[in-house]
């Protein structure tokens, strides 16, 4: 059986013998594997017999090359030295490496894997308080203000994200099932909105390393403080794309927007933008999105298509229609 032909327990089954293999590589010994999250990656929370704490992912669904990750690692470990931001420090293999590669049958390749520091806390979620976003805003600032001072370490490298896909391949052109030929019109007609305001947007502007990912699900709360994980998407772009990624998800909860916003302008000011190309970026994330379901393997995901799909078309239409973004138009 193909993997992404499996349930989501069968595709966990298939990958935890290989998360041992990975786990092996660090200098710990195991007592338990749970898992955490099944998405885009996998990632498990590893228990070890001295009653230590860590999570281990496994890079299953990323496109992520050794040089992105490589980079991605530098900055974590960068910023868990250099900053107040409470990140998950990237853990050494016996080898000294910060990522490690296993063998996965399933897909026939191997699968980049790393292990980070644990994080405690619930996900920020659905339900953050403006006080909490307020405190988005000002860790985002943080981040921004440290990328534009930090070096890429040698062989290391970021992706551009100067497009509407990010640096994703483009996946959704030609026949789908689920796509009408009025549904790839708005997709081109949204496609090519998003990109002319990008193009304006980045012309002559300073570029530096992104989260690229700041959702409230890539975000912890413990005893009052606030923490970033999730450093898989980072990429070369403009802060005004962070903004507009957590802003995409905040949608329709102005408070919560409002509040990210002004905690950001309590480290340092708003970047430059027009409403129109903020709004064109939080329509780019649905892009993104869409764009990356289509083609997963990831059996929870693909079971959710069917409603995803045209629910998507509804927002971007409106979007195109209005000229402003919004999730409420399929309520």
């Amino acid at each position: 059986m193909r993997f992404e032909d499996r349930s989501v327990r069968g595709q966990v089954a298939r990958l935890r013998p290989t998360a041992f293999a990975a786990l092996a590589n660090y200098p710990i010994e195991v007592a338990s594997l749970r898992l955490l999250n099944h998405g885009f990656n996998t990632t498990f929370r590893v228990d070890t017999v001295d009653g230590r704490r860590f999570s281990l992912r496994l890079n299953v669904n990323s496109r992520r090359t050794d040089a992105f990750i490589g980079a991605e690692m530098a900055w974590l470990a960068a910023l868990s030295t250099e900053t107040d931001l409470w990140v998950p420090t990237p853990q050494c293999s016996r080898e000294g490496s910060l990522l490690v590669h296993v063998d996965f049958s399933d897909l026939e390749r191997t699968l980049p894997a790393a292990l980070f520091e644990w994080l405690p806390g619930p996900d920020l979620g659905d339900d953050a308080t403006p006080v909490q976003m307020r405190e988005v805003g000002r860790a985002t600032a943080a981040l921004h203000a440290h990328g534009e001072r930090w070096t890429l370490p040698a062989g290391a490298e970021l992706p551009a994200i100067d497009s509407v896909l990010m640096d994703v391949p483009y996946q959704l052109g030609g026949d789908h099932p689920l796509l009408s030929a009025s549904d790839h019109e708005v997709i081109d007609a949204a496609f090519a909105r998003v990109q002319g305001h990008y193009d304006t947007l980045f012309a002559d502007a300073s570029r530096h390393p992104l989260h690229a990912d700041l959702h409230m699900w890539n975000l912890k709360w413990y005893r009052g403080r606030l923490s970033v994980f999730d450093f898989d998407d980072s990429g070369i772009g403009v802060p005004v794309q962070d903004l507009a990624i957590s802003a995409y998800y905040l949608r329709d909860n102005d408070a919560q927007e409002a509040a990210l916003l002004e905690g950001y302008q309590d480290v340092r000011s708003l970047p430059s933008y027009t409403t129109e190309q903020f709004e064109a970026t939080v329509a780019s994330r649905n892009l993104v999105l869409l764009n990356d379901v289509i083609t997963t393997t990831n059996a929870e995901f693909l079971a959710m298509l069917s409603t995803y799909v045209p629910r998507s078309i509804t927002k971007l239409r409106n979007y195109l229609d209005t000229g402003r973004y919004r999730h409420d138009v399929c309520t």
